[in-house]
């Protein structure tokens, strides 16, 4: 990939709105030129360019292109460098080794983790047992907007993984806490991000972006359909006579669920929020985390298990720890059918986002396979 670098990137990806603000290239770019826009978006920030030029690319760097998990032929680099083949066309949510529900036995990990609990079990086991130094996740931030306003966040104890259990649906872009971890010397690390992130997963490996391969110890994918913009949220919610301000915390469950500070509970149609989709969610075609090591959500019949995709011996190698030292519990994913039948409905209704005119590949093909329906 030496003849390329940020000017096709920028062209390719972000001008197209391939890109979905993973900030993988921000977090790779070796001098730092790349910067990340408040739209969620990398930007040019080198002193004296241009927001397509780049003269280091110039000089023959081409890292930024190679972090990215949407540049060119992305989906079959990033299957054959995680599974050692492309995926097959009716393998709609990826390749997996075994698909579970899961749920933490640690109450106190289950109290505040989301649905089953299995993401924070995961991070305190890898710091309690020295597999990593910290986990690049997020963090709701105190800007007034209650659970609505997220940041990256670097957490290296059980108490803050603890402290930042929880989904969210306004956007952070969790790889841009790998600064803080580098400048503590971070060796090991865990990342949890969106489908998006979690394809940096796959991304690394491929393209030998080697230095953040080495840290990256496990990535965990959760399983996502879009998020939505802060605006439209508080439109929405406020059509429905309910202040922003006042909400507390809010799930999605086929529904937008609301709870308010006075005790009070919201049901809205999740259809009334589609319009305030992010614009790097309109094109993503993976719901699913189809290149995390673990991918996992909440989507079942029972709020209390998370539907769990084993995909790469390492994730394997986690899970197992966990069940031997009893810290989780897990019954076959396909014991909830409901959990196995949305997995299957939504992974293929995001795979069809993806544009027919996308770039054509090397190998003179579209860049994702298409399904079979």
């Amino acid at each position: 990939m030496a003849e390329v670098h940020w000017r096709e990137l920028k062209r390719e990806v972000v001008d197209s709105g391939l890109c979905t603000g993973c900030a993988a290239c921000v977090m790779a770019c070796p001098r730092d030129v790349l910067g990340y826009g408040d739209d969620y978006f990398p930007v040019q920030i080198g002193e004296g360019m241009a927001h397509d030029q780049c003269v280091i690319g110039d000089r023959g760097c081409d890292i930024c292109t190679r972090a990215c998990p949407r540049f060119r032929d992305w989906e079959s680099d990033l299957d054959e460098a995680l599974f050692g083949r492309v995926r097959e066309r009716d393998e709609v949510y990826g390749q997996v080794r075994s698909i579970l529900l899961v749920r933490a036995t640690d109450a106190g990990v289950a109290e505040v983790g989301q649905d089953g609990g299995l993401v924070s079990a995961l991070l305190v086991w890898g710091l309690q047992t020295g597999r990593i130094d910290g986990a690049l996740s997020s963090v709701i931030v105190d800007g007034g907007r209650g659970p609505f306003d997220a940041e990256p966040a670097l957490v290296t104890t059980r108490e803050q993984v603890l402290a930042t259990a929880g989904s969210r649906y306004t956007y952070s872009a969790n790889p841009l806490a790998m600064a803080q971890a580098e400048e503590e010397k971070l060796k090991q690390l865990a990342l949890v991000g969106m489908s998006c992130q979690a394809s940096i997963n796959g991304s690394l490996p491929a393209r030998k972006v080697n230095k953040y391969d080495r840290k990256i110890a496990l990535t965990i994918g959760l399983l996502c359909s879009k998020t939505f913009t802060y605006e439209g949220q508080k439109q929405v919610l406020a059509d429905h006579d309910i202040d922003i301000t006042d909400v507390v915390k809010i799930n999605i469950k086929g529904r937008y669920q609301v709870w308010t500070g006075d005790g009070g509970y919201h049901e809205i149609p999740l259809k009334l929020f589609h319009p305030h989709t992010r614009e790097g969610c309109k094109l993503c075609p993976d719901f699913a985390a189809q290149h995390a090591d673990i991918s996992t959500g909440g989507i079942g019949a029972d709020d209390n298990w998370t539907l769990t995709l084993i995909r790469t011996a390492r994730g394997e190698e986690w899970m197992k720890g966990l069940i031997d030292a009893g810290l989780i519990e897990a019954r076959p994913g396909e014991d909830d059918q409901v959990a196995m039948s949305l997995l299957t409905k939504l992974s293929t209704i995001s795979r069809k986002r993806w544009p027919g005119d996308a770039l054509p590949t090397r190998a003179g093909l579209p860049g994702l396979l298409p399904i079979v329906t």
